[in-house]
């Protein structure tokens, strides 16, 4: 039998108050690893009293540092403490851009993208700061950085990364079983009644949701058709900030969730008429995977991960074009024969990913630094 490997791994996105995809790969993936024979996963984060939300409790055991996190961070992307005690384990990873200390076990890195760099204007000055200060400790302390998609690739090498500690690793997705009584819920809980079109993720400045409603409003007086956006409220952008300048009659269609379960947002997905997300930057877009997974079709922007991912299973639009994302929606919409033909090819697509798969991959990886 394969030696074990251990490894000590960081889980304090889990923590974060919007956990989001960052928080989604650390806790599947640290799931993922510690359901093979082959390895052993023990997390840690900085101090808290509370647990994170049922959807991010990690199944793994955390030990907790005795530093709360904005001293962690600060601490750890400015000097060279606190230090891990590594003696029992035999690979760190960090699963955000937030490296600890380098010691004498090797330093795997999650770095899901740049976009901080890429739209500095849509990042408080603060968060920029921070990424700035731990994007140049990855490029100290590595010894392999692990990023989901070509797209984030050809960006960390442009930014200094040398190829040889680079590992193209893609996300996962597991979808859950939906209940015709679970769809019938979530459809009462946010008064969806008929189609809809869905956009699913943290609400902020580069996911690009002010071009969808404009889109939405183009098409709104043709159709019946609802929109629904679900997620929690990041930065940079209230709900209220949203709606302010659309139309009483184009507003009376739209409903903002706010936070939602996983289980929740499974039934949404499957019940969606369409799914759009012409977010401007991903690392991977999981949103996108995530619906093709439940046979949803899926529009989303060029030029981006979100494409790499969806392969030819989608529609793909310039996301700075609200004419794009309006005919395509409206494509979708009106003809259900095209839209069926998407989400067959979207669902088999989906198949390609999974969390085990990037489990393997990750491992791969570690038995080169051993």
């Amino acid at each position: 039998m394969t030696a074990e490997i251990r490894v000590l791994m960081t889980m304090e996105a889990a923590w974060h108050p919007v956990p989001g995809g960052t928080g989604r790969v650390s806790v599947d993936l640290a799931r993922a690893l510690s359901q093979r024979a082959d390895t052993s996963v023990q997390g840690i984060s900085a101090f808290h009293i509370t647990q994170p939300s049922p959807d991010f409790r990690p199944s793994i055991d955390v030990r907790k540092l005795l530093f709360p996190r904005p001293v962690l961070y600060e601490a750890w992307s400015r000097t060279s403490i606190p230090r891990l005690h590594t003696t029992d384990h035999d690979i760190v990873h960090s699963t955000t851009i937030v490296p600890p200390p380098a010691g004498d076990k090797p330093l795997v890195v999650n770095v899901h993208d740049l976009a901080f760099r890429r739209f500095p204007e849509r990042f408080p000055q603060r968060a920029r700061r921070l990424f700035e200060r731990c994007w140049k400790r990855v490029l100290e302390r590595a010894d392999a950085v692990l990023c989901p998609s070509a797209a984030t690739s050809a960006d960390l090498l442009a930014a200094g990364l040398d190829v040889d500690r680079l590992h193209l690793v893609p996300l996962g997705h597991d979808p859950q079983i939906v209940t015709a009584q679970a769809a019938l819920q979530v459809r009462q809980k946010f008064g969806i009644d008929g189609d809809f079109i869905l956009a699913a993720g943290t609400l902020e400045p580069r996911k690009n949701i002010p071009a969808l409603i404009e889109a939405f409003r183009e098409l709104a007086p043709k159709t019946d058709v609802q929109l629904l956006l679900a997620g929690p409220t990041g930065w940079g952008i209230t709900p209220a900030e949203l709606l302010e300048p659309v139309d009483d009659f184009t507003k009376k269609r739209i409903s903002i969730t706010g936070e939602i379960t996983t289980t929740e947002l499974a039934a949404l997905y499957t019940e969606a008429t369409v799914f759009c997300y012409p977010s401007l930057l991903e690392g991977f877009g999981l949103p996108v995977l995530e619906a093709m997974s439940y046979r949803t079709p899926v529009v989303t922007s060029k030029g981006t991960s979100t494409e790499e991912v969806a392969g030819d299973a989608a529609v793909t639009v310039n996301p700075n074009s609200v004419s794009e994302i309006s005919e395509a929606l409206t494509h979708l919409l009106n003809d259900k024969s095209a839209a069926q033909e998407i989400a067959d090819a979207g669902y088999q697509r989906s198949k390609l990913f999974s969390w085990d798969k990037a489990a393997s991959t990750t491992v791969e990886i570690y038995r080169k630094l051993l």
